[in-house]
């Protein structure tokens, strides 16, 4: 899941934004992740993981390029395919 946090990957930079009013906001979080144990490592292709911003009719972001709460959640949903 690092390599899709930040500015650099594709997709959006974490699955949840935080502006909070603390003296340290971090703002991008990756609270929603994939977990695989050793056993299936070989299955999962980390190509084949994305975070979601659309559901393929509409975007779950808001114009500002944020999680839309309104019309989906505040966490953007992650995909991944185990080749079994």
């Amino acid at each position: 899941m690092w390599s899709r946090f930040g500015d650099g990957s594709p997709g959006p930079p974490g699955t949840y934004y935080r502006d909070g009013g603390e003296h340290i906001t971090f703002f991008w979080n990756m609270y929603d992740q994939v977990l695989i144990r050793p056993d299936l490592l070989d299955a999962f292709r980390p190509e084949e993981l994305e975070i979601l911003h659309a559901d393929g009719a509409s975007s779950l972001l808001t114009q500002g390029g944020l999680p839309d709460r309104g019309r989906a959640s505040d966490h953007l949903p992650v995909l991944f395919r185990l080749s079994l």
